[in-house]
């Protein structure tokens, strides 16, 4: 198999995504006898993907990399470190990517890592949050929206709401992650200026920071949408259908 998009990490697993468009459900399935036997990744065919979305699927397998981070063990791990090596190099290359579309070792770069999210090795020993793309494949399911684009409305006000649940995770994603300094700030400050870094990241590669810039309209009922959403079981803060409501109107 030939690969011309970096995403999903489709080429080392065996996971897919569908949707029921008459029961409006959007769910994923991982099934490992489906992981394929060989891949090639030539970096040079994801030249011509639009830049919209090129940056929506990297930013997807960042946010592959934090749904796995943000989960426990907060005790030292190798998992944790890899996941911190690979959120740095996915923010390094996107970068890159965006000012030379034809940067190579860029686009070699965010093909790896999309791998590397996904191939379950930074997974190992950990439980797992995975509730943000809950919210927006119920999102996308709904009013079919763009994933990458959803999930960058979604994580950093998601990410307000749980920080201080995962209070010392979140201090070293400031500090390992976005090279923030832990001087000077309480421990609550420090957590909560690695979500600003990501929302201030999100705003510089062009992706929406709310619904209305999604293409949500007034009409869609949130309400509903919030409670079709399946609750994660790995997530730092046990969600209920009424705050994701509310995050959902806190995104909006």
């Amino acid at each position: 198999m030939i690969f011309y998009f970096t995403g999903t990490g489709s080429e080392m697993n065996g996971g897919a995504v569908i949707t029921n468009e008459a029961l409006k459900v959007k769910t994923g399935r991982d099934y490992p006898k489906c992981n394929p036997v060989f891949a090639l990744l030539d970096p040079t065919y994801t030249y011509s993907v639009p830049k919209f979305q090129m940056v929506s699927g990297s930013f997807d397998v960042l946010s592959h990399i934090m749904e796995t981070y943000f989960s426990e063990p907060d005790e030292d791990n190798v998992s944790d470190d890899i996941s911190e090596s690979l959120m740095r190099g996915v923010i390094r290359d996107l970068r890159a990517a965006i000012k030379n579309p034809s940067d190579y070792t860029a686009r070699s770069n965010l093909m790896w890592e999309s791998t590397m999210g996904e191939n379950r090795i930074i997974k190992l020993g950990k439980r797992m949050d995975f509730e943000c793309h809950q919210m927006e494949h119920q999102l996308g399911a709904y009013t079919d929206c763009n994933h990458g684009a959803g999930l960058a409305v979604l994580h950093p006000v998601y990410y307000r709401h749980i920080y201080q649940d995962g209070l010392a995770k979140f201090q070293r994603f400031a500090v390992n992650v976005w090279g923030i300094s832990p001087e000077g700030k309480s421990a609550e400050e420090l957590a909560l200026s690695g979500v600003e870094a990501l929302a201030d990241f999100i705003k510089e590669i062009g992706l929406p920071a709310t619904l209305r810039e999604l293409g949500v309209d007034e009409y869609t009922d949130l309400k509903k949408i919030a409670d079709s959403c399946n609750l994660a079981p790995g997530s730092y803060k046990k969600m209920t259908h009424e705050e994701i409501f509310e995050i959902f109107k806190e995104c909006y």
